[in-house]
């Protein structure tokens, strides 16, 4: 397959590179802090909360801390995605790094101070830098056209899967001082803080510009981010996609964190098998990328890709619904879930991405970022209630946001062109 490669897709390859370390690094430095908030916010020997304090006001503290980062995200995408079509990508790359870097240095004063505010504050401005996402794949955008794009675009998406597996393990480690002796509640923190500053050099030195000079000039307002979607639907015909990425994002994000609270409860897994299953899950999922998807983008076009992947992806969450009686059917039937949710989800940001004017990549971005992360929230929020109403709910609403994808893509099929 390499063989293949053209040298100006090998250049295009490696102007990436950087990009790439950036998101892998970036999404890392997400994920290794939670595991963190369990001890910050139970312990009370940190000095945070007494011991007093109730687990239902433990419970929210750590719900806040984990949604303020998306929260921060989802109103800061589609700004941060304007932003880079009238600045351009690398500066507001570093602008974001920035912000990560002080959301990161804000926490380890916290944890010092024994300040919750401090705490609190940092997730919010690591947050906004995080919606760094769709500057990302705008990049890409500007490089590359076609199955070429979709490729680049599935490069981002294995970096992101990664780095749910490497963070939570490294986040878990880097806090146990019995592994070693200098380790404590901030070290995850601290390597954070570091990994940022590093990707932040990176940026600096080796990333190159890849929004051309002919491209958008003029700085879009609040008023024309917030107000321009139905606009920008009408003219380049993506309110289905948009739709259809939406109801991927809430599915798989319900079944997510909503298997994680039903092996808990329902099947008495270990804080170490559900690790276990949250990495059976991402290693699939990488898998699906770094193999299946590059066949799949040789042989079939970008609407057949999508159309098969979220076919797979309603089957097996409509699979672990229905066989929701025994662990081992939720390892079987998410394969499906897993291998196909990341194959779906480049070739709709690829769909979308061929849709939109060349002027306005980073906006498009940051509107699918924003969905993206609407969804998450949402999910977030709702799976704890979800299976105290009942056991297997979030599993009947992830199928359900599926088969509702499912009618609406059938329902109105795409153009033949994509």
């Amino acid at each position: 397959m390499w063989g293949r490669y053209s040298a100006r897709m090998i250049q295009q390859i490696r102007r990436l590179i950087p990009l790439l370390l950036l998101i892998f690094i970036d999404s890392v430095s997400y994920f290794i802090v939670i595991p963190v908030f369990l001890q910050l916010f139970y312990d009370p020997s940190y000095g945070l909360l007494s011991a007093d304090v109730s687990n239902t006001t433990r419970n929210v503290l750590v719900g806040s801390a984990i949604a303020l980062s998306k929260l921060a995200a989802l109103i800061a995408a589609p700004l941060i995605g304007s932003l880079s079509d009238h600045l351009g990508r690398k500066k507001t790359l570093l602008i974001c790094l920035a912000s990560i870097i002080v959301g990161f240095a804000l926490p380890i004063l916290g944890i010092w101070q024994k300040s919750i505010t401090l705490i609190l504050l940092g997730r919010l401005i690591s947050g906004i830098g995080t919606a760094s996402q769709p500057i990302a794949q705008a990049a890409v955008a500007d490089l590359a056209t076609g199955k070429r794009k979709s490729y680049f675009l599935s490069l981002i998406a294995i970096m992101m899967t990664l780095s749910i597996i490497v963070g939570p393990l490294a986040g878990g480690y880097l806090s146990d001082k019995h592994l070693v002796a200098w380790f404590s509640i901030a070290t995850p923190y601290w390597a954070a803080f570091l990994l940022s500053i590093i990707s932040f050099m990176l940026i600096s030195i080796f990333f190159r510009e890849t929004r051309s000079s002919d491209m958008r000039k003029q700085m879009l307002s609040v008023w024309d981010v917030l107000t321009g979607l139905p606009k920008a639907i009408k003219q380049y015909r993506i309110g289905v996609l948009l739709l259809l990425f939406f109801c991927l994002e809430l599915g798989w994000s319900q079944y997510y964190q909503g298997i994680l609270l039903i092996l808990h409860s329902n099947f008495h897994y270990t804080a170490q098998q559900i690790a276990n299953f949250n990495a059976y899950m991402g290693v699939l999922m990488v898998l699906g990328l770094l193999i299946l998807y590059p066949l799949f983008i040789q042989f079939l076009n970008v609407k057949t890709i999508m159309t098969l992947s979220m076919s797979l992806v309603t089957i097996g969450l409509i699979a672990c619904s229905v066989f929701h009686n025994t662990a081992s059917s939720q390892w079987i039937w998410v394969s499906l879930v897993a291998i196909f949710t990341g194959s779906a989800y480049v070739s709709l940001l690829t769909l979308i991405s061929n849709r939109v004017s060349a002027t306005q990549q980073g906006w498009a971005m940051g509107y699918t970022s924003t969905l993206l992360f609407s969804a998450w929230v949402i999910t977030g929020f709702a799976s704890g209630w979800l299976v105290s109403l009942h056991m297997h709910l979030p599993l009947y609403i992830a199928a359900t946001a599926l088969i509702l994808a499912s009618l609406f893509l059938f329902a109105k099929p795409l153009g033949e062109h994509e």
